[in-house]
C-alpha cells in the first residue's frame, strides 16, 4: 500500500489530515498507537499518504484475537510489537478479582504503561473517533494525558464517521481484518469488560479457549480468598458476564438514547487549514510537540503558520 496513490476526492477530510501530518512532521517522534483495527489502519495509511517519518507500535495484552495478530505481522510487519509483562489471566489472580469498567487494571497494564514513549519531544497519535462511543463525543482532537503528565494526544480522525473511514478502505483497497467480515464490529481484547454482555458471549463462543482461561484464572483468584457471591470460578464468570454488566445496562441505554438525538456531522465547527499547506516545504528539523500543537490550535492564517514552523 505504498507509494504514490491518484487520492478520490473525499470532500477534503482525507487531504486535510494528510496536510496536518505533514505540517506537525517536524516532532522529533511521531508515534501512533496501532491496535490493528480499521481505525489505525486507515490513520497508518494516511502517514504512508503523507510521506513523513513515523514509528507505529502495537501492545500486546495476552486477549488478543488470533486473527489479529496473524494480521497485524502480515500486512504490518514494521509495527513494533511491544510484548506484555503478565499475561491478563495471571494478572487477574495478582489483583484478586476481574477488571470491570471502574477499575480497568488491565487498560493501565497493556495501553497506557506500553506503547509510544513517555518523552516530551513525543507526540502520540491515536484512530480514536467520535463515531464508536457516545463518551468520545466530547473528545478533543489534541489532549494531554492525565495518568502521565506531558503525553500529548492528537487524533486526527477524530470527527469521521463510520461511512467516511470504509470509504477510505474500500477505495484505496486497504487490506483489513478479516473478523469485520464476520459481523464484528470492534476488534479489541477478548472478554473485555468494556463491552457488553452479549459482546462477550458471541467472542467467548469463537474463541472458547479464551473462556477457559478466564474460568481457570477464577478459579485460581479465589483460592485463599473469601468472597460473599463468589463460591466457584462459575460465579465469577457469571458476574463478569452479567452481574456487573446489568449495572451499566441501564447507564448505556440512557447514554446511547442522548447520542441518537444529536445529529453528527464530520468536521464541523473544526479548523480549517487552507490550501497552503500543500505549498509548504517537508523539512523535517526537530521542531518541538509544543510547537506542533500550537500549529493545530493556534494556525489560522499563513502567517501564523510560518512564524510557528520557523519556515
Amino acid at each position: 500500500m505504498r507509494g504514490q496513490i491518484n487520492l478520490p476526492v473525499y470532500g477534503d477530510y482525507v487531504g486535510r489530515v494528510i496536510r496536518e501530518l505533514r505540517c506537525i512532521a517536524g516532532c522529533q517522534t511521531m508515534c501512533l498507537r496501532f491496535s490493528g483495527g480499521k481505525d489505525s489502519v486507515v490513520l497508518k495509511w494516511l502517514f504512508e499518504q503523507a510521506g513523513i517519518p513515523y514509528q507505529a507500535r502495537f501492545s500486546r495484552t495476552s486477549v488478543d484475537p488470533p486473527e489479529l495478530l496473524r494480521f497485524i505481522r502480515k500486512y504490518h510487519s514494521d509495527v513494533i510489537e511491544e510484548q506484555p509483562r503478565i499475561s491478563m489471566f495471571h494478572l487477574i489472580i495478582k489483583k484478586g478479582f476481574p477488571p470491570t469498567r471502574v477499575c480497568r487494571y488491565c487498560c493501565s497494564e497493556y495501553k497506557e504503561r506500553n506503547t509510544c514513549p513517555k518523552e516530551k519531544n513525543v507526540l502520540t497519535l491515536t484512530g480514536v473517533r467520535k463515531a464508536e462511543s457516545p463518551k468520545r463525543r466530547n473528545r478533543s482532537r489534541v489532549e494531554t494525558c492525565q495518568a502521565f503528565k506531558g503525553v500529548t494526544f492528537f487524533h486526527p480522525i477524530l470527527d469521521w464517521t463510520d461511512e467516511q473511514l470504509w470509504n477510505v478502505i474500500d477505495d484505496n483497497r486497504i487490506p483489513y481484518c478479516e473478523l469485520y467480515d464476520e459481523g464484528f464490529s470492534r476488534i479489541g481484547c477478548v472478554g473485555c469488560p468494556l463491552t457488553s454482555s452479549k459482546n462477550i458471549l458471541r467472542e467467548f463462543r469463537r474463541w472458547p479457549s479464551f473462556e477457559k482461561a478466564y474460568l481457570w484464572a477464577f478459579e485460581r483468584m479465589l483460592e485463599g480468598r473469601q468472597f460473599d457471591k463468589w463460591k466457584t470460578k462459575y460465579d465469577v464468570m457469571d458476574w463478569y458476564v452479567y452481574g456487573v454488566q446489568e449495572q451499566y445496562k441501564k447507564l448505556d441505554e440512557e447514554n446511547d438514547k442522548l447520542w441518537k438525538q444529536n445529529t453528527f456531522r464530520a468536521y464541523e465547527d473544526e479548523l480549517y487549514f487552507g490550501d497552503y499547506f500543500d505549498n509548504l516545504t517537508h523539512e523535517y528539523e526537530n521542531r518541538d510537540v509544543n510547537a506542533a500543537i500550537q500549529i493545530l490550535h493556534n494556525c489560522h492564517d499563513k502567517k501564523d503558520v510560518l512564524s510557528l514552523i520557523h519556515i
